[in-house]
Protein backbone atom coordinates (compact mmCIF):
# COMPACT_ATOMS: atom_id res chain seq x y z
CA UNK A 1 0.00 0.00 0.00
CA UNK A 2 2.68 2.20 1.26
CA UNK A 3 4.51 2.27 -2.31
CA UNK A 4 1.85 3.46 -4.44
CA UNK A 5 1.86 6.75 -2.94
CA UNK A 6 3.53 8.85 -5.15
CA UNK A 7 7.11 10.30 -4.26
CA UNK A 8 6.35 9.92 -0.21
CA UNK A 9 5.80 6.09 -1.01
CA UNK A 10 8.91 4.73 -1.06
CA UNK A 11 10.48 6.75 2.42
CA UNK A 12 7.59 5.70 4.15
CA UNK A 13 7.86 1.86 3.64
CA UNK A 14 11.27 2.50 4.72
CA UNK A 15 10.21 4.30 8.11
CA UNK A 16 7.44 1.61 8.58
CA UNK A 17 9.76 -0.94 8.54
CA UNK A 18 12.56 0.87 10.61
CA UNK A 19 9.41 1.58 13.53
CA UNK A 20 8.31 -2.34 13.29
CA UNK A 21 11.40 -3.75 13.76
CA UNK A 22 12.41 -1.28 16.72
CA UNK A 23 9.55 -1.59 18.14
CA UNK A 24 8.58 -5.36 18.29
CA UNK A 25 12.22 -6.63 18.19
CA UNK A 26 11.82 -8.65 14.49
CA UNK A 27 13.14 -8.05 11.29
CA UNK A 28 10.42 -8.44 8.26
CA UNK A 29 11.82 -7.66 5.25
CA UNK A 30 10.13 -5.64 2.97
CA UNK A 31 10.45 -8.23 -0.31
CA UNK A 32 8.81 -11.39 1.89
CA UNK A 33 5.52 -12.88 0.48
CA UNK A 34 3.83 -14.29 3.75
CA UNK A 35 0.81 -16.22 3.31
CA UNK A 36 -2.29 -15.88 5.46
CA UNK A 37 -2.19 -17.86 9.31
CA UNK A 38 1.41 -16.79 10.14
CA UNK A 39 1.74 -17.55 13.77
CA UNK A 40 4.53 -15.83 16.20
CA UNK A 41 3.92 -16.52 19.49
CA UNK A 42 7.64 -15.28 20.55
CA UNK A 43 8.30 -12.45 18.65
CA UNK A 44 11.88 -11.50 19.18
CA UNK A 45 15.28 -11.90 17.75
CA UNK A 46 13.21 -13.52 14.16
CA UNK A 47 14.78 -12.24 11.03
CA UNK A 48 13.08 -12.89 7.78
CA UNK A 49 14.86 -11.98 4.47
CA UNK A 50 13.12 -12.14 1.34
CA UNK A 51 11.47 -15.33 1.25
CA UNK A 52 7.98 -17.30 0.78
CA UNK A 53 6.42 -18.22 3.64
CA UNK A 54 3.36 -20.32 2.74
CA UNK A 55 -0.14 -20.45 5.28
CA UNK A 56 -0.58 -21.65 8.94
CA UNK A 57 3.27 -21.49 9.46
CA UNK A 58 4.54 -21.59 12.82
CA UNK A 59 8.06 -19.16 13.56
CA UNK A 60 9.28 -19.33 17.51
CA UNK A 61 11.68 -17.09 18.85
CA UNK A 62 15.39 -16.56 17.12
CA UNK A 63 14.25 -17.95 14.04
CA UNK A 64 16.81 -16.43 11.04
CA UNK A 65 15.90 -16.92 7.19
CA UNK A 66 18.05 -15.57 4.76
CA UNK A 67 21.18 -15.76 2.06
CA UNK A 68 24.36 -17.28 2.15
CA UNK A 69 25.92 -14.77 0.45
CA UNK A 70 25.62 -12.24 -2.23
CA UNK A 71 26.05 -14.52 -5.20
CA UNK A 72 22.86 -16.82 -3.86
CA UNK A 73 19.93 -16.88 -6.60
CA UNK A 74 16.01 -17.57 -6.13
CA UNK A 75 15.07 -17.22 -2.35
CA UNK A 76 13.95 -19.67 0.64
CA UNK A 77 9.84 -20.99 0.13
CA UNK A 78 8.40 -22.36 2.97
CA UNK A 79 5.70 -24.10 2.88
CA UNK A 80 2.14 -24.38 4.24
CA UNK A 81 1.80 -25.58 7.65
CA UNK A 82 5.59 -25.66 8.19
CA UNK A 83 7.06 -25.80 12.00
CA UNK A 84 10.56 -23.87 12.50
CA UNK A 85 11.50 -24.49 16.32
CA UNK A 86 13.76 -21.90 18.07
CA UNK A 87 16.65 -20.79 17.09
CA UNK A 88 16.20 -22.66 13.24
CA UNK A 89 18.58 -21.28 10.46
CA UNK A 90 17.54 -21.32 6.87
CA UNK A 91 19.73 -20.26 4.57
CA UNK A 92 19.92 -20.18 0.71
CA UNK A 93 17.77 -20.64 -1.83
CA UNK A 94 15.79 -23.56 0.19
CA UNK A 95 12.52 -25.43 -0.16
CA UNK A 96 10.50 -26.31 2.90
CA UNK A 97 8.11 -28.81 2.00
CA UNK A 98 4.45 -28.34 3.59
CA UNK A 99 3.67 -30.00 6.88
CA UNK A 100 7.98 -30.15 7.59
CA UNK A 101 9.48 -29.45 11.02
CA UNK A 102 12.54 -27.80 11.52
CA UNK A 103 14.00 -28.78 14.89
CA UNK A 104 15.45 -25.74 17.51
CA UNK A 105 18.56 -24.34 16.32
CA UNK A 106 18.62 -26.63 13.13
CA UNK A 107 20.74 -24.98 10.50
CA UNK A 108 18.91 -25.78 6.92
CA UNK A 109 21.23 -25.55 3.72
CA UNK A 110 19.72 -27.90 1.58
CA UNK A 111 16.09 -28.77 0.85
CA UNK A 112 13.59 -30.65 3.13
CA UNK A 113 10.60 -32.79 1.57
CA UNK A 114 6.70 -32.19 2.94
CA UNK A 115 6.25 -33.82 6.09
CA UNK A 116 9.89 -34.70 6.93
CA UNK A 117 11.75 -33.22 9.93
CA UNK A 118 15.45 -31.82 10.15
CA UNK A 119 17.19 -31.22 12.85
CA UNK A 120 21.23 -30.71 13.33
CA UNK A 121 23.92 -28.60 12.54
CA UNK A 122 24.13 -29.22 9.49
CA UNK A 123 20.02 -30.23 9.16
CA UNK A 124 19.19 -33.83 8.72
CA UNK A 125 16.03 -35.62 8.10
CA UNK A 126 15.35 -37.89 10.65
CA UNK A 127 11.86 -38.84 10.36
CA UNK A 128 8.55 -38.04 9.12
CA UNK A 129 7.04 -35.16 10.83
CA UNK A 130 4.27 -37.15 12.45
CA UNK A 131 6.98 -39.44 14.32
CA UNK A 132 9.06 -36.58 14.81
CA UNK A 133 7.74 -35.59 18.32
CA UNK A 134 10.82 -37.03 20.24
CA UNK A 135 13.44 -35.33 18.40
CA UNK A 136 12.19 -31.90 18.75
CA UNK A 137 10.83 -31.70 22.52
Amino acid sequence: MLPRVPLAGRPARRIWWWWTCRRFGAELAIDATVGGGLYIPHPYGIVVGACTIGCDVTILQNVTIGTRGSDDVGRATIGDGTYLAAGAVILGPVRIGAGARIGANAVVLGDVAAGEAAVGVPARTVRSARNADLYLK
